[in-house]
């Protein structure tokens, strides 16, 4: 379900919006614009009083209690009502469900199931007698002290050596102390300012080195690797010198990195990535040889730099692949850049990409029930229902 309204109290807006039911809770996106409610009400403190929550419920009887975070950090109820879900009767995979119901289901950001530990992937055996590329890795960060030691840590702490490189972009709330800690098993650090998230990934690569076969990736300062995936990933491209850029399923945690919902996603389709991009970020790595040729990160995107840098990846002719293993986790949380930037700079940036990608003006409602998406969107829920019996989609 999608929930929009606006929220504000006397001393100005509101600091959260979230949904509550018997086994879970939802939260939202505020500050989005809603300059109908300032141009009514005289006392709505700016033009971005609207919130949205988007959210998963069990079919059923429901009772759901909307409640905004105020100044002081109280959350005070807003609404409450019984609400009845009905039951999907034909498999997404089957053909039942519209476009947003299949985006909802297979492609979540929010929470689809109660919170649960997360289970450690079990990734195939390393084959002998390789020799694995070498892994360089950035992670770009700005006020994210509550995350970046698990952060860090998902990355030391791998079976295999790591050039890794923290680029701090001079956040005041402890994370320089945080970083200093780790200091000695970092190839380069630094906290100062940058010009936004791709300026410091940028900035954190210069710092790396490695041939032309050797392997780069970025992972944000919220997201968190599986234990054994850098091991997995530099095993495999060792086995497949073809493959120029390699990602994997998503698994989505909450605040307390608990398991809140799980992206599975079909073989790699190019024709899809010049429609969306689907391709977990926090999974994605590639060999130095295509950064170069592709001309590495733009740093005029803020929101959709890498789905950018994959465009330019597959222009340049590189081998995409698509594993079908959990190689990552991506933390949900209302401060992090994809809820905040995605209603304002993160659509401007996704439409200039569309429109780049195919010479033309690229209306919204193309991408909603495009059959090309479809089918990939039902596939991915094929893949959950092999996934649910014990089987692993190829």
């Amino acid at each position: 379900m999608i929930i929009r309204g606006w929220c504000f109290d006397e001393t100005g807006g509101i600091t959260g919006i979230r949904l509550r039911s018997s086994d879970r809770v939802l939260h939202g996106v505020v500050g989005m614009p809603r300059s109908d409610v300032k141009a009514a009400l005289a006392a709505a403190p700016d033009d971005n009083t609207g919130f949205e929550i988007r959210g998963t419920l069990p079919s059923g009887q429901q009772r759901i209690i909307i409640e905004a975070q105020l100044t002081g950090h109280v959350w005070t109820p807003l609404f409450e009502r019984e609400i009845t879900i009905k039951r999907q009767l034909l498999p997404l995979w089957l053909g039942g469900g519209e476009w947003k119901e299949l985006m909802f289901f297979q492609m979540p950001a929010h929470m689809a199931h109660p919170p649960h530990p997360v289970q450690v992937e079990k990734f195939p055996a390393r084959k002998p007698g390789l020799m694995l590329p070498k892994i360089s890795i950035v992670t770009p960060s700005y006020q994210q002290a509550r995350y970046l030691g698990q952060t860090m840590r998902s990355v030391l702490n791998q079976a295999v050596p790591v050039e890794y490189v923290v680029q701090d972009g001079g956040s005041t709330d402890g994370s320089a102390e945080l970083i200093q800690q780790f200091a000695p098993r970092l190839h380069a650090w630094a906290s100062e300012r940058d010009a936004g998230q791709a300026d410091a990934i940028a900035r954190g690569f210069t710092k790396t080195s490695g041939r032309p076969d050797d392997l780069m990736a970025w992972i944000n300062s919220d997201d968190y690797y599986q234990p054994g995936a850098l091991a997995f990933v530099a095993d495999y491209f060792a086995q497949h010198p073809e493959v120029d850029v390699l990602y994997g399923n998503r698994i989505v945690v909450d605040e307390e990195s608990k398991e809140i919902a799980r992206w599975f996603l079909p073989a790699h389709d190019a024709e899809v990535l010049r429609l969306n991009d689907f391709v977990p970020q926090e999974t994605l790595f590639w060999r130095r040889r295509v950064w170069e040729k592709a001309g590495g990160l733009d740093t005029g995107f803020q929101f959709a730099l890498d789905w950018d840098l994959l465009l330019r990846f597959q222009a340049a002719d590189s081998r995409i692949v698509r594993v079908p293993y959990f190689i990552a986790c991506f933390r949900a949380h209302a401060a992090q850049k994809t809820a905040a930037f995605m209603h304002s700079t993160g659509q401007s940036e996704i439409t200039r990409l569309r429109e780049r990608t195919h010479s033309r003006t690229f209306l919204s409602h193309e991408i909603e029930n495009h059959p090309r998406l479809m089918t990939y969107l039902r596939k991915s829920a094929f893949h959950q229902f092999l996934w649910s019996l014990g089987i692993r989609g190829r």
